[in-house]
């Protein structure tokens, strides 16, 4: 259930990856994030849509940056595309060098793709790509895991930074897409007023990890007490290297000082048993990073999860994996996003209002089921834009 820490950099997926099997026609997609359905939320998020796909009929092929360019290459290619673009060219690459890096990384994969001309483009940070493909004659699909301008390292590390510029120009290059499918209806709501309509198509774990925490759910199911609670410590999970999820963690901590919960607290994740050290203290446990058998130990056990991010994008992996394991969802407002009114997701706006639920025992929430309307959506868009040109 751990959220990604900002902005990773590009990673070559496994060209051995089964995401490719040879019988499929084949789409292209743009995206920094291996298909891992046991990864960070970004992760989780890129697995979700290439599977969907295989589900429509389609393999995809994931575009793989090259490991170097040469200078002069990447300078002309940066300036031509400075030109034509502006100095909104990309959200990422201000430099001619890394502009024209991309460039040079977008005209080759799109000149080589030899399947649909379809491009999935979940990366979507520059309007390079879309104008590109849209030239060598692709339809385009924005899946945006959010809305970039929001989440970028830019609103945390400065305080005077404003995203409004940034995010109208978010908003004009999700205009080259053919369509647009979010992971949130706050965004879905946010782009119709600005005139462009978009799909929700709202983050559900693959079979194989939705399967997973069914299994968790049984077990906390056999040894929840009558009124369907289970007695356990309370769990904070998360990476306290981000620095919305580190903030949160820190702030839920300090008012847990003031509730003293009966059956303490546990936290784990990443760098939790380091950055939050001035919360150690009895009934508190910092675990830091632990292995997947004992985080779902951990998953069985507590009786609650506590999730609060200021900043950020909210908990749109975290929230939904824990009702599916049967695991109740104290969270702030910010992090309750697209899941709000949802049963088994308690929603506090103060301090006092969280100590008083952590006080409160929590039955066992109903599982969220797969959104099927937004999924076949998604289909109706790959099968409809795919076929305008055959392989």
């Amino acid at each position: 259930m751990a959220e990604a820490a900002g902005r990773p950099p590009a990673r070559r997926p496994d060209p051995r990856d089964p995401m490719r099997p040879p019988d499929l026609p084949v789409l292209l997609r743009w995206t920094r994030f291996p298909s891992d359905p046991h990864g960070t939320g970004p992760e989780k998020r890129s697995a979700q849509i290439a599977a969907l796909c295989r589900r429509a009929g389609f393999a995809v092929a994931d575009m793989q940056p090259p490991v170097s360019v040469p200078r002069g290459r990447t300078l002309l290619a940066g300036l031509a595309a400075r030109w034509r673009f502006g100095r909104r060219a990309s959200l990422v690459a201000r430099s001619i060098g890394l502009l024209g890096y991309q460039a040079n990384f977008y005209r080759e994969a799109l000149a080589r793709h030899e399947g649909r001309r379809l491009l999935l483009w979940e990366t979507t940070y520059d309007r390079l790509l879309p104008a590109m493909a849209r030239a060598a004659g692709f339809r385009v699909i924005a899946l945006p895991h959010n809305l970039e301008a929001l989440v970028s390292e830019a609103v945390f590390a400065d305080a005077g930074y404003d995203p409004l510029p940034d995010l109208a120009a978010e908003v004009s290059r999700l205009s080259l897409a053919d369509a647009i499918h979010v992971i949130a209806r706050e965004e879905q709501w946010f782009l119709e007023t600005q005139r462009q309509t978009s799909r929700y198509l709202p983050y559900f774990p693959v079979p194989e990890l939705a399967a997973e925490y069914a299994d968790l759910r049984r077990r906390r199911e056999a040894r929840a007490r009558a009124d369907g609670t289970v007695d356990g410590p309370l769990l904070l999970l998360g990476s306290a290297f981000n620095p919305a999820t580190g903030r949160g963690m820190d702030l839920q901590l300090g008012w847990l000082a003031g509730a003293s919960p009966a059956a303490g607290v546990v936290v784990a994740g990443p760098e939790t048993d380091v950055r939050l050290a001035a919360h150690r203290a009895p009934g508190v446990s910092l675990l830091g990073r632990v292995p997947a058998a004992r985080l779902h130990e951990l998953f069985v056990e507590c009786s609650a999860l506590l999730i609060h991010t200021s900043g950020g994008a909210g908990a749109v992996t975290r929230i939904p994996e824990a009702l599916l394991a049967g695991i109740p969802v104290i969270a702030n407002e910010n992090a309750a996003r697209d899941r709000h009114d949802v049963p088994g997701v308690h929603v506090y706006a103060s301090p006092e209002e969280f100590q008083a639920l952590v006080k409160r025992p929590l039955p066992i929430p109903p599982g969220p089921t797969a959104p099927r309307a937004a999924e076949a959506a998604l289909a109706a868009d790959l099968l409809r834009l795919s076929n305008l040109t055959p392989d």
